[in-house]
């Protein structure tokens, strides 16, 4: 899927915050690193709690690959554990907002260090209780804006848009809950075993 880069985003914020000099740039657009290897975090589902960001909005692609379709990486970025698409209201340009909603089995420092970018602003702070930053690129305006947060030491919950103001994606981002696989799948996740990459979906690369 390609991504609706757009502009309109601001720095964004929120209580408790510190700002520093770079800024992951969106996790869809995250440089080709590697995660370190070994045993893979349980995974910690998320969903909205009407199952999209907010009206207006619909949900496109969600997977998370099982056995052997965990050999190959969703999108071809690392860490990605599970994914969500959505498609959103009109913006400008005559394209639609862009949002995914997507699980690393990375750390937030991992996460951080794969999606730096020199041009960009990170705030540090809290998302519904737990260690986050988030970021857009005043130089790339049409790159998009990211929200990520730490769930435990290895596993980290990202929400990254484009079309969408920093405000409106903190606001989507504090009303992201905890989810069951049942409850993920009820969302309209999907948990798929493909056999080679051809088979595989592709998740928010670009």
């Amino acid at each position: 899927m390609s991504l609706l880069a757009l502009g309109g985003c601001d720095s964004g914020g929120g209580d408790d915050t510190r700002s520093s000099g770079s800024t992951p740039a969106p996790g869809a657009a995250a440089p080709g690193g590697q995660s370190k290897p070994g045993k893979v975090p349980d995974p910690h589902f998320a969903v909205f709690p009407d199952k999209v960001p907010g009206p207006g909005w619909e949900l496109t692609e969600a997977v998370r690959e099982l056995g052997t379709g965990r050999d190959v990486e969703l999108g071809g970025l690392p860490g990605v554990d599970w994914y969500a698409e959505f498609d959103g209201p009109p913006v400008a340009g005559n394209t639609n907002a862009y949002l995914s909603l997507t699980g690393y089995t990375q750390s937030l420092d991992e996460r951080k260090a794969e999606s730096v970018s020199e041009t960009s602003q990170v705030n540090e702070g809290q998302i519904n209780g737990h260690d986050a930053f988030w970021s857009v690129d005043p130089a790339d305006p049409d790159a998009g804006a990211v929200v990520t947060w730490a769930v435990t030491d290895d596993y980290t919950i990202e929400v990254y848009a484009t079309g969408v103001s920093m405000d409106d994606l903190l606001a989507f981002a504090r009303t992201v809950k905890d989810a069951t696989q049942d409850e993920w799948v009820a969302a309209g996740g999907k948990l798929s075993d493909c056999s080679d990459q051809s088979d595989c979906p592709d998740s928010a690369d670009g």
